[in-house]
This record gives C-alpha cells, structure tokens and sequence, in this order.
C-alpha cells in the first residue's frame, strides 16, 4: 500500500481537491482508496464495525460533497465536503474548500451534491480563517441533520470521518481519537483516521453518532487533524449578532491579526526557558504547543568538500491560516546559526557568512498580486555585549492593508572565529505586534564567552 507523502506546504497540507489534478491523483491513490476509504453502497461496508455502518446509515443524507464551479466553464474547479447542521439550512465546511469564492467572487459559485447530483447552491454568511472554518446557507427544509457534540472525549475513543475523497462517493473512516493539540484558543483534534483530499470540512462523529470535529488536513503517515467542533458553534452563534457586517476581507484580516495578538502576547507573556548556543544564551522553544524545533551541525572536512563547521537551530509554528490557494500567513519562526573555518580565507569565509545573513528562511515566495517585495533596513547595533549588523525587512499584503511579514537577520561583528547569525520571522502582523515581540526576545539573549 503506498505512503501518504509528506506535507511541505501550506498548500499541500490542506486537503480540498484541485480538480485540475484528478487523474494523477486516481492513479496514485486508486488502491489506497479501495482499500482504506471502504467504500459504501446501500448497507454494505467492507471492513467496518457495525458502530461505523450504523453511524454512516443515520447520517448520510445530511453530508454533502461541496463544488467551487467555475462560472465561465460550468465545471468544478475545487471540491470538498460539508455537512448539514440545523434546519434553517445551515451547512458546515472548511474556508480552504471554499476560499475561491471570497477571493474572486465573481468567477465562482458554490453547490452542494450528494450521490453523483447536483441539489443546489450555498452561499457563504461566515467564516472563521483562523480556524478554518466556513458556515454556507442553502433553503431551510426539512431534510436531516447531522447533531453537533462534542470534542471532549477520552483519549482512544473511536473517530468516525466522513467525506468524499477523489470524487468516487462518499465514505466513512474509522480511527481514534488522540488529544488536542496546539495553543489553548487554536487547537486541532489528532486523530489516526486517514483522510484523503476531498475529505476536507466533512464531519468527524464520536462514538455516540454526534458530531465532535471537521475534517481539516493530512499530516500522512496515518495522522489526520479535525477542527473541535466548539469553534463552529461559536461561529453559529456570530450569524445571530446584531449591526452591519464589513466585507469578507475585513473580516478575514480582523481575524489574522486577533490569532497574531493572541500568539504573541501569550509569547511575551510566558516564561521562556534559555540554552546555550555556542558562545550565546538563548531562548530555547518560546511556545511547546505551537513551535516546533529541529537542529542540524556539520563539521569541517576539506577532503569531503565541507570547508567550514556549522550548526543551526531552527523553530517555527507548525500550522498557519490559509487565505487562499496562493497564499497562507500566520507563522512565528526563528533561527540560530553558527559557523567557523580553518580551511578558508579570510576572504572567502566572509562571503560564505554573508550569504547566510542575507538567505531568508521563513517566507514563501509569493505573487507579486498578493504581496509586496520586502522592504528593508539596515542597522548596526549593540547587543549581549557585541557589535551586530541587523536587516528589519517588512512586507505587506495587497488584499490586506494591516497585514504585514516581518522578517529580522542579525550578524555578530566581533573578532572570534566563530561567527553567529541570528534570524526572525513573523508573518500575518502589524508592527506594534512584532516590536513587542522582538524586544523581549533580543533582550534575552547573553553573550558568554
């Protein structure tokens, strides 16, 4: 049975379908689906437990695949799924599976299906990006609905997805239920259910039938995350809010920036824990439940063609907010970096140094129509005893005026052999945010010898 590659990117990470790739997709996945979707047809279901078969038969009629069509082809462009949750006509599903329509509403539409047919069409009345989450309303009717739960369940409980993968019809998962994970305010259930692309904003039943998560992304390797199912109710509960809406951009850069708020101050707020770093005391991982570090070093061989010794440490947020399919922001990340050389000159080690200060680690290169070129400037200064030069670069997003990159590299200036550079990124801000945040982390560190 072929692996589920591993996810390198926002784009990646997320699973609504790109239609355009269905073919190579089939093919890869045509075994894997067979095999671990367990496709249903009328009351068979090849390998489940009865709990599976008894949920799938009393709530199938309320799960949709969800279709972002394109108006000029009358084709689907992107499909997920989605749920019907309350009588008024309300269906839930992931922002990612439908982010096409806010982005470029006039060349989208969206439509529910269900066993091959086209039932109707949905549109967008909230959405929470900073959870990924989309409520769509269609008619008010009498047809079932699925019951929303909750996520507060034992670990090992059994996790029920559903969905339709690949467009080949719609199935159940079984799984179980492994914590929540993440910061307090933003977390994802983790769950051994293996979603595939197409899944994406189906429900998630516990195992008393009720709904407990949507399906949200793959990590692969058998691990799959599921937005709580609170996070919905809470966006239920913002459609009875009173007053004028602002438009979907406003509200999507209004969302970014209270998640960045509430990710730097609770930063600033913690009490970080330090490590040495060579000849420097740093903060070690300034938020366990959001950043995740890996570190690398290498020694100086001439005979292997390696002319100087490094090592790095290298921490970033591990899940960011899509806004759409050519751009995703959120991030918190930040890099040490050391090296040192017997073998080269002087010469030759400083442009090996400062092609590393200059080299970006935490941003994508994105189109010139979502964001701007970095704008930078540089600075000399002191710092944990030593001479620093320092490049504060910032860029901004068209579609979103507040919204801002920042990204900080800083080089040591002193005469020991062993040179550090220092690198921070902090996507989907604004500038008060990141000054903040710097401070406390650039006053932290120590320079020891």
């Amino acid at each position: 049975m072929p692996k589920i590659k591993t996810i390198n990117s926002v784009e990646d990470l997320m699973c609504p379908f790109n239609v355009i790739a269905i073919s190579k997709l089939i093919r890869k996945m045509f075994w894997h689906t067979v095999l671990c979707a367990f496709m249903i047809s009328g009351n068979n279901a090849w390998g489940l437990t009865g709990k599976a078969q008894k949920i799938f038969k009393s709530n199938n009629i309320a799960v949709y695949q969800i279709q972002v069509v394109d108006l000029i082809s009358q084709e689907k462009s992107v499909i997920g799924s989605g749920f019907k949750f309350n009588k008024k006509g309300l269906y839930g599903t992931n922002f990612h599976v439908i982010s096409d329509v806010v982005d470029k509403p006039d060349q989208f539409r969206i439509e529910y299906h269900r066993d091959g047919m086209k039932k109707g069409e949905l549109d967008l009345v909230a959405i929470d990006v900073a959870h990924d989450l989309a409520i769509l309303k269609g008619p008010e009717n009498k047809e079932e609905t699925v019951v929303l739960g909750s996520s507060k369940l034992a670990q090992g409980s059994q996790v029920f997805p559903m969905g339709n993968p690949l467009d080949v019809g719609m199935v159940i998962l079984e799984g179980t239920f492994n914590g929540l994970i993440g910061n307090k305010q933003y977390q994802h259930i983790l769950t051994s259910a293996s979603l595939n692309p197409g899944m994406s904003g189906g429900p998630a039943f516990g195992p008393r039938g009720k709904v407990i998560g949507i399906n949200v992304a793959i990590e692969g390797n058998d691990l799959s995350y599921l937005v709580p199912v609170e996070y919905l109710k809470n966006l239920e509960k913002s459609l009875d809010a009173e007053g004028a809406k602002p438009g979907w951009r406003q509200i999507i850069q209004d969302q970014v920036l209270k998640r960045s708020d509430h990710l730097v101050s609770s930063a600033i707020k913690s009490e970080w824990k330090f490590e040495q770093f060579g000849s420097l005391k740093v903060p070690k991982n300034i938020m366990p439940l959001v950043i995740k570090c890996w570190g690398k070093s290498k020694k100086e061989d001439p005979k292997k063609n390696q002319f100087y010794f490094y090592s790095y440490k290298w921490c970033e947020s591990k899940n960011n907010v899509y806004l759409s399919s050519r751009l995703g922001t959120g991030t918190i990340g930040y890099t040490f970096y050391s090296m040192e050389s017997e073998s080269l000159n002087s010469l030759e080690f400083y442009k090996k140094y400062s092609k590393e200060y200059s080299t970006g680690q935490f941003y994508r290169r994105y189109s010139k129509e979502e964001v701007t070129e970095f704008r930078c400037q540089d600075h000399f200064i002191q710092m944990a005893g030593n001479n620093w030069k320092a490049a504060y670069c910032v860029r901004g997003y068209k579609k979103y005026s507040l919204l801002n990159d920042v990204y900080v590299s800083l080089a040591i200036l002193n005469d020991s052999k062993r040179k550090f550079i220092i690198q921070i990124g902090i996507s989907g801000v604004n500038e008060p945010q990141t000054r903040r945040f710097l401070k406390k982390f650039l006053g932290g560190i120590e320079w020891t010898g």
